[in-house]
């Protein structure tokens, strides 16, 4: 009795990338028209900060590094969790 071992068939190659379109040469010597973005009247105007001072209290929270700081240990105590 003779027992055939079958091999798979071997694999098709891929194929190839398709080929490359020549490129489609514009006429850019012809630019477009400029557009009116803004229509003449509409302009807003631009005001920089403001003329008002701010009141005395507002201001002076801590700025910087110091707005970062977690104040510890304030003597509070209370619903900390630790019994004396």
């Amino acid at each position: 009795m003779c027992i055939r071992i079958r091999t798979p068939d071997a694999p098709e190659p891929q194929k190839g990338p398709p080929p490359l379109t020549p490129r489609v040469e514009k006429d850019y010597s012809v630019l477009p028209k400029e557009k009116e973005l803004v229509k003449p009247g509409d302009e807003k105007g631009v005001e920089f900060g403001s003329s008002k001072k701010q009141a005395a209290g507002i201001g002076t929270s801590a700025k910087g590094t110091e707005a970062l700081k977690i104040p510890l240990n304030t003597g509070n105590g209370g619903g900390t969790g630790v019994t004396t």
